[in-house]
Formats: structure tokens, sequence, C-alpha cells
């Protein structure tokens, strides 16, 4: 006699439908998403310029830095990336030359720049070129400039001379030394880009130190 299964219960069904309906939230959720960027020097060594390692979750990269290292950057053109705690602010994406979308980014026009003259009242702030103060153009030809996030570093208040143009963008293949920003390679911003919320906070060389417990007395025998 050929054995039938039986027919499934209302509390099997339940749970069933709960189990549905728990997948289909976390699918719309979609990928983890991390808010935050810790950025540690590398060793010096002799004949190699400054380079960092950039960890993003469980991701570790390497990443280009100032000429002059991680440090407390005091004016313009000093080649230090400034340490402490930023976040980005806005995000920019040349179209023709990053295919990858992002949402809220703001498209990089031919025209675009970023002054870095002290003695203007737009300093460390977006332009439009030809601009009469001394610019950054952000339409490059190499190509480091297709992606670019830019963190709050003296944005509000600003300090005249501290300082500008402090972004997160592509690195050269050889991981040249920056004037100041932080680049990692194209390869490596791919694959990370979707793993960036839009307020990723950047901790660039600061350690948290850790809280020391008091030594418990053992007992000593005599």
């Amino acid at each position: 006699m050929k054995k039938t299964n039986p027919p499934s219960t209302n509390k099997e069904f339940t749970l069933s439908a709960n189990f549905r309906q728990k997948a289909a939230v976390l699918q719309l959720r979609g990928p983890q998403q991390f808010r935050h960027i810790q950025v540690r020097s590398l060793p010096r060594l002799p004949g190699r310029g400054p380079l960092g390692v950039l960890t993003v979750g469980p991701h570790h990269l390497l990443c280009a830095i100032g000429r002059n290292g991680i440090g407390l950057k005091w004016r313009e053109g000093d080649g230090v990336t400034p340490c402490g705690q930023f976040h980005v602010v806005d995000w920019l994406q040349r179209v023709d030359g990053w295919k990858l979308f992002r949402a809220n980014f703001h498209r990089i026009a031919t025209t675009d720049g970023w002054c870095d003259d002290p003695e203007s009242l737009c300093y460390n702030r977006k332009v439009r070129r030809p601009f009469r103060a001394g610019s950054e153009m952000l339409w490059r030809d190499d190509g480091i400039y297709d992606f670019i996030g830019i963190m709050d570093y003296n944005w509000r208040p600003r300090i005249i001379g501290r300082g500008s143009a402090i972004f997160f963008h592509l690195a050269h293949r050889d991981y040249r030394p920056t004037a100041g920003c932080l680049a990692v390679a194209r390869a490596d911003m791919r694959r990370i880009q979707s793993f960036i919320s839009n307020h990723v906070r950047i901790d660039i060389g600061t350690y948290r130190l850790r809280p020391r417990l008091p030594k418990i007395a053992e007992p000593t025998r005599t």
C-alpha cells in the first residue's frame, strides 16, 4: 500500500509564510553597508614613499597618502594628510570614466574646479572654471578624479590657508604620494563602492586606547 504524506497543518503553513516574509524583507535591505573607514600609515622604508592601509569592514586595502605622511596639517600645500575624524559630505562622479552607479552623486563637468587660493572667498569650495583665483581642475586626463568623495576637512568653519581639496579618490598605478588626499586603486574602489555608506566616517591616524583593567592581587603562599 502506497503511503501518502499527511496534509500540512495550519501551524506549518504559518511558519513557512513567516519565513517567506522574513526572507523578502532581507532581500529588500540589500548588501551590508559600512559607516566607518580606518586609515593607518605603514612604516616608512628607505626608497619607498609613504603608504597607508585603509580598512572598511573585512577589507584591508593599500592606499596612497600625502607625501609627508599623516599628521597635523597647518598650511596649504604642505603635503600632509590630516589626522582626525572626518565625514564624506558629497560624492562626485565622472560619468564617462566611472560607469558604476551610486545613489546621491553629482556629475563632474568639464568646467568644474576646486578653489585652493587662500585669498579667495570661495576657498575650499567647488567653482566653475575659468575662475579668477587659483583653482584645481576636477576634469583630469589621468582618471584619478573619476570618482571622488569630498571630506569635510576645513569645511565649517573654513580657516584661510589651513588646507583644501582633501579628497578620497583613485590612486595611480604606482601609488605615488598625493598632495594630502587619500587614494585607493581603481579596482579596490569598484569592490568597496557598494559597501560604503553615503555618510561614511573616515578615521585617519587616530588610535583608540583600550582601557587597562586593574590587576587582581593573587594570594601568595607563606
